[in-house]
């Protein structure tokens, strides 16, 4: 059995939601602003910050695509996120 409670905080991706099925997408607006607040205002001081290949970097910044785990971890230490604040919920029809 788990010792973990159940969530209960406003982060977006603990919210218990109603109905329906959802994924997690990567808010790109606040991956650009915390990036831009460490001086890279481009998707290349991007890449070479975090070490994410040029294409994966313009494709995930473009909305694309969805990064892999290893593409999150390294934006999550390139920048000092915590990912549980640039991931958000959407419905699998507003995905779509």
């Amino acid at each position: 059995m788990s010792k973990e409670h159940p969530a209960t905080s406003d982060d977006a991706c603990h919210r218990a939601q109603q109905g329906g099925e959802y994924v997690f997408r990567l808010d790109i607006a606040k991956v650009l602003e915390v990036a831009a607040v460490h001086g890279d205002n481009t998707r290349a001081d991007i890449f070479r910050r975090t070490g994410i290949t040029e294409s994966s970097v313009y494709r995930i910044l473009n909305g694309e695509t969805q990064p892999d785990l290893n593409s999150a971890m390294r934006l999550a230490e390139a920048y000092d996120i915590d990912l549980r604040t640039v991931i958000k919920r959407v419905s699998i029809e507003a995905a779509a």
